[in-house]
Formats: structure tokens, sequence, C-alpha cells
């Protein structure tokens, strides 16, 4: 039996008892990750992990922590890393096993939790239909799409359900070819498939069956349409995806590569811009340097996305024996990235924990490294460009209660559930 399928249940277990959890975690070095202060700002637990050095084991958790940007930077790249194993202990973890075989597919097929020549292979087909013109296509709508959103708004707004959901999830389905309106049913689905990335919080796997299945039903669907009339859009390459050998997604790998860009491709940018309205209050002279020198708006968003980014954690497993930042790691041990402090490594930046709009070069590792960078990065950062300025001269001067704000529980995306803005 791996480790792994006794510490997660019991993990599970333990935060679903608050008292017991925090009573547990007094005992840990770097405090409790599940207290309601550490979902609310993950950067709490910052002090305690800074005082172990960028690569240290745990034993609690039974995995190394990467604290340090090179170090991160290193291991991401590394052939000595793999993503596969994640997979292969989820699904053998209740509720995962529980799962009926299209979900089961779609997570085993899922391109983040592969490794080569698996990953090699789906990558490249991938790769020839999502491409940087499919993204440039879109920005004409997306401004269109930003002025219906904004046109709505009152005095009072709920930024999550006006503006940070519908106008990603908009963006996602134009790309795919779906009605502009179908990000309703994107929504509600994401909000039930997303739960499979949470291991410790758990699921129903029926209701994941259902919204599976649903997902399925709707690609092939529209895969089919697109087969017969391509349009130049991303389903449309995806459907014709071929390599120079004759290789094409298989329905099952096209599927789960649909429901991975729907999904990836509008929950972490709207978190993204619930966390960006945040920031921004929180640093009022930032927002006023942006709207005195707007050309820093790409560079803010790089910025953004490093100081406060709503990937919280990359973990990998060795696949072999190898060393980083001189500690000798084994194969078969879990490693985990912890990406907000790697973004904020103090050896990096000396101003690290300061938000800084025209900081040179931030290069944040937000969006990952080596052969898993997201495949939608550019696509986020076009959506953000899109979505923040606009959004920001609306709301002017604005008012927010950070108590009142409710976070998602997910330990792996950070954002905001609920976000309450007034107009002043």
């Amino acid at each position: 039996m791996r480790i792994e399928q006794v510490l997660i249940p019991m993990v599970r277990q333990v935060i679903q008892r608050p008292r017991l959890s925090q009573a547990l975690f007094r005992f840990d070095p770097y405090g409790n990750p599940f207290s309601a202060d550490a979902v609310a700002d993950p950067m709490c637990l910052a002090p305690a992990m800074r005082e172990h050095s960028p690569v240290h084991w745990h034993p609690l958790y039974q995995q190394w922590f990467i604290t340090g940007y090179d170090e991160a930077r290193e291991v991401l790249a590394s052939p000595h890393v793999g993503t596969a194993h994640q997979m292969d202990v989820l699904l053998d973890v209740r509720p995962y096993n529980k799962l009926q075989p299209v979900a089961f597919s779609m997570l085993r097929h899922l391109m983040l939790l592969t490794d080569p020549p698996q990953h090699t292979r789906l990558r490249g087909l991938v790769n020839r239909a999502f491409t940087p013109r499919q993204v440039s296509r879109l920005e004409p709508m997306m401004n269109s799409m930003v002025n219906d959103l904004l046109d709505e708004f009152g005095d009072d707004v709920e930024l999550v359900s006006d503006y940070a959901v519908p106008f990603p999830a908009m963006v996602i389905s134009e790309l795919f070819g779906f009605e502009r309106s179908d990000w309703i049913w994107l929504r509600d689905l994401s909000a039930t498939l997303t739960k499979v990335v949470d291991p410790v919080r758990g699921f129903d796997p029926v209701e994941i069956d259902n919204a599976a299945q649903e997902m399925q039903r709707r690609i092939l669907d529209l895969a089919d349409r697109r087969r017969a009339n391509p349009t130049g859009d991303l389903m449309s390459g995806l459907a014709l995806a071929e390599a120079d050998d004759g290789d094409r997604l298989s329905e099952d790998e096209l599927v789960s590569v649909s429901a991975l860009i729907l999904f990836a491709g509008h929950e972490t940018t709207s978190n993204m811009i619930g966390l960006s309205v945040k920031m921004l209050h929180e640093h009022p002279e930032q927002l006023e340097l942006l709207r005195a020198k707007p050309e820093l708006w790409p560079n803010a968003v790089e910025e953004l996305l490093r100081f406060d980014p709503t990937l919280r954690s990359d973990p990998r497993t060795a696949i072999a024996d190898f060393e980083l930042g001189g500690q000798k790691i084994k194969k078969g041990q879990n490693i985990v990235v912890m990406t907000q402090l790697v973004n904020r490594d103090l050896s990096r930046f000396a101003d690290a924990d300061e938000l800084r709009v025209d900081r040179d070069d931030p290069s944040p590792l937000s969006f990952g490294h080596g052969i898993h960078y997201c495949l939608g990065a550019n696509l986020a950062r076009a959506e953000l460009l899109a979505a923040l300025p606009p959004l920001l001269d609306k709301l002017d001067d604005y008012h927010v209660d950070p108590s009142k704000i409710v976070w998602s529980e997910s330990l792996s995306l950070r954002g905001p559930a609920e976000f309450q803005i007034r107009k002043r």
C-alpha cells in the first residue's frame, strides 16, 4: 500500500473537524494550512516555511517542499520527475476509485498528469490546434464581452458572478466554438468537475460521473459537427489534428484534453481577476501608477501573477534518484513546489513581499515551467489584459471589505468564491 492511500484519507478526516485540525497542527512548525487564515492568505505561513532551506523534507506530509525560485525552475524542468504517479495514486484512493468509466477515463488521459512519451505525443497534437492565432482572433470579441458585462454594473457589484466568472467562461466557449450563451452550463459543470483536482476535500462520485457524461456528450457532439464542417475554432483544430505519421487524438483523449482546456482556461483567469482587484485595492499607489501609465499593464499582469497566484502548489514525483539544492531525493518520493513562496523568494527579490507593477522582469512561475508549462498561458494573459483595465476604470474609487470575501475552499486553486464591491 502506498503512503498516500493512508495519508490522503487521514488528512481529509482531520480537516473536516476544524477543532481537531487546529489542535493537531499546533505541533507543526509550518502551522495549519487548512485554517481559515491560511485559506484567505497562504502567505501567513511564509515566515515559518522560510526558516527552512529552499529544498526540505517534511515528515508529516512525507514530501519535499520547494520554496526557492531557482530550485523550482530546476525541478520543474528536470527529467528526473514526473506527474503520472500523482494520477496513479489518486485513482486508487476513495472516492476516485468509485468513479464510472467516463469520469475515470477523463482523469486517466489528463495531459497535465502524464509523463513522456505519452505527454510528448498529446502535447504535440494539441499544439497543432491551440496556436497563438487562436488567441489573437478572440481579442476583438473579448472587448465586446467586457463592455457588455460592465454595462450591467450598478453601485454594488458581486465581482465573481457579475464579471470574473462569466467573462473567461464566455471567452473559452467562443474559443472552442460553443455558443457564447453556453458559458452558463460550462460554469455549472466546471464548479462540479474541478472538485476532482482537490483530493483532500473529496467529492460525490455520482455527481462527478453525471457531469463527466454531460461533458463527454457535448464535446463529442461538437467534434462530430466540426469534422463534417470545420470552422477554424479550437474544436475544429483538435478534432482534425494529425501528426506527421497520421496519429490523432482518440475520442477519450479528445474529451480529456478539451475538458482540461475548458476548465483551466476559465477557472484560473476567474480567480486571478478577483485576486488582482483585491491586490490593487490593498496597494492603491500601484493602481494610481497604472492609471497614470497604462503602458505598464502587460508588466503589471506578470507582477500580479507573481505576487498572489491562483495556483497554490505544483506537485511532482521523483522517477529516479537525483540531487536538488544539496539534498538527495529518492525515486518515488513526492515533491511539491510552493508556487507563491517560490514567486516571493527573498533571495531573488529583496523586496519580494512588495507589489510593484513596474518591477523589472517579474518572471513568475505561476504558469509552471518545463514540459508542463501551462498550455493556455498566452490566453490567460490576453484575458487579464482585456478584463482588468476597463474593470478598474469602471469601478473607479471602489471599496472592498476583505473580511467579507468568501474564499474558495480548494487547496489547489486560490480565489474568491464571493466578492462584494461597493463603488464609492
